[in-house]
């Protein structure tokens, strides 16, 4: 066997030397260290918890596990930051992502609860709607309240005050009433109580159903009645321009207590209106006369007296007029003197007979022409013929009286003729005939 050469010169030493080994394999370790792995692997898992609101869409829970700084978990919720292994050292990094779809999420009511929300990255969430709950809840029976309005407006009620009552009405139905109840209830009553004590008060009774509170039951006025009636009474007041003080509460309620109607009303102002135009002394005289007024700036009030009904206003306005008739003559020259209990005797019982105050004024101005046109020559005759038993001319007025308004003959005037007839036959200006009055009244 041979034995190895050693070598003889530097360069085959050199080369073995300078000789390389082969490279053994290496595994690199790119999550961490073995110490960091175990300690993921041991690490117990959390589950995240959700809450979840009446409307029974779970939403996410802030909360996330903890995860080793070393690592990189992802995708990293919206709004927060992480800094993890692979970015750069210390820097804060903020995930993007975009909302691609918005779903409305409603309850059994149709009712928007809120929003389902779908994210570019997958992710989901929820957005509440902040008005659920609070909007007006919708009347089942909003087609009763047109109903309602209709048929109110068909009874004459304006739409501006029907307008007006519609959330009584509404809170009416939302309470179960019917449209028919409902009406009933809005006109004729002063207030509701709902089922939950809550009080309504009805629009119409502030208005105008309070006017009926002085009124005794069987006087009181229909709903349509009243609403026609006082809105009648201030259109009077528009009319002629009169104070507000005659569609007070006071005046008003005095006015449907006495059965006053618009008619009459308008009328006793267009009166009132005129006498104040002709501004003739006669009328305020004999209105102050007979205690109707104080003085000129009361006419209105006068014809527009609340305390009286209809009949004794007849009553007062045709006395008036008679009283008038004979203020007009009541002068020393003529001798027709005033009396009060006589116009209010005489105005009585026209009015009694259904005369109206032309007609009684056109009665007292023609029979007080006629008795100023005898009444001087009878006294004169009664105190030649009668002497002692002669009358005063106040009693031979009120025989003249009763002749022209009550067609009964004065035996007095008719006894006194002839006497003259005969004292003075043939004397110019002295016949029976001219001591007579010529009445051709009926009786009263």
């Amino acid at each position: 066997m041979a034995t190895p050469k050693k070598p003889t010169t530097a360069n085959q030493r050199e080369d073995r030397v300078t000789a390389k080994p082969t490279a053994p394999t290496q595994t690199i370790n790119l999550y961490g260290s073995p110490a960091s792995i175990a300690a993921a692997k041991s690490a117990p898992v959390v589950t995240p918890k959700s809450n979840t609101k009446s409307t029974g869409k779970a939403i996410p829970n802030a909360f996330v596990p903890a995860v080793p700084s070393d690592q990189f978990v992802g995708p990293i919720p919206i709004g927060t930051t992480r800094t993890a292994t692979g970015y750069v050292p210390g820097k804060t990094e903020t995930t993007t992502k975009t909302l691609v779809s918005r779903i409305a999420k409603y309850d059994s009511k149709g009712k928007v609860i809120g929003y389902d929300l779908i994210y570019s990255d997958g992710s989901t969430g929820f957005e509440p709607n902040p008005s659920y709950g609070q909007e007006e809840e919708t009347v089942v029976g909003t087609t009763d309240i047109q109903v309602i309005k209709a048929m109110l407006i068909g009874r004459g009620f304006p739409s501006s005050l029907v307008d007006s009552s519609v959330t009584f009405l509404t809170d009416l139905l939302k309470d179960g009433i019917d449209a028919d109840s409902a009406i009933d209830i809005y006109l004729n009553t002063k207030s509701y109580t709902t089922k939950k004590g809550t009080v309504l008060n009805s629009p119409f009774y502030s208005s105008y159903g309070f006017y009926n509170d002085a009124l005794a039951d069987n006087a009181k006025y229909s709903a349509s009645e009243l609403f026609n009636t006082v809105e009648g009474y201030k259109g009077v007041r528009d009319k002629y321009g009169i104070s507000d003080k005659f569609v007070s509460q006071d005046y008003i309620q005095k006015y449907l207590k006495n059965k006053r109607s618009v008619a009459d009303l308008d009328m006793l102002a267009n009166t009132a209106r005129l006498k104040a135009i002709s501004s003739d002394p006669a009328i305020v005289d004999t209105l102050k006369k007979l205690n109707f007024i104080n003085g000129a700036q009361d006419l209105t009030d006068f014809y527009m007296d609340p305390n009286v009904g209809t009949e004794k206003m007849q009553q007062n306005i045709n006395t008036a007029a008679f009283a008038i008739e004979a203020v007009r003559r009541a002068n020393p020259a003529v001798g027709v003197a005033f009396d009060k209990t006589t116009a209010e005797q005489y105005g009585a019982a026209l009015t009694a007979q259904g005369l109206s105050e032309a007609q009684v004024t056109a009665l007292a101005s023609k029979g007080y022409e006629n008795i100023a046109g005898t009444l001087e020559p009878m006294t004169k005759y009664s105190g030649i013929f009668e002497r002692a038993e002669g009358a005063t001319k106040q009693s031979i007025q009120t025989e003249l009286e009763a002749e022209q308004f009550k067609g009964l003959e004065s035996e007095r005037r008719k006894r006194l003729a002839e006497l003259a007839a005969r004292s003075f036959q043939g004397s110019a200006g002295t016949t029976s005939q001219s001591l007579s009055t010529g009445s051709t009244l009926g009786a009263i």
